[in-house]
């Protein structure tokens, strides 16, 4: 199991967040903690953001780079599909 560590920007969106949303995609973080390998919704990205990869969550977008070698995610961005990657 990955170690999930948040970035100060992503924790304040995140707390900012409707309960019930928030409650949905942390259990889709813990999901992505437990197999990073193998989670739904998961794209690698390109261009700027190369060697980072993509959780899709309805219309949120999470961002974030996975260390194999120390078994940490580290989220870098959390917000709505057009914000995102601006």
């Amino acid at each position: 199991m990955a170690k999930i560590v948040v970035h100060r920007r992503a924790r304040k969106y995140l707390e900012h967040m409707d309960a019930r949303i928030k409650t949905q995609l942390l259990v889709k973080l813990e999901a992505l903690a437990e197999h990073p390998e193998e989670a739904a919704n998961v794209k690698p990205m390109e261009g700027e953001f190369a060697g980072f990869f993509r959780l899709r969550h309805g219309d949120l977008r999470v961002i974030y780079e996975w260390d194999k070698a120390q078994g940490t995610i580290m989220v870098s961005h959390i917000g709505p599909r057009g914000d995102i990657c601006k």
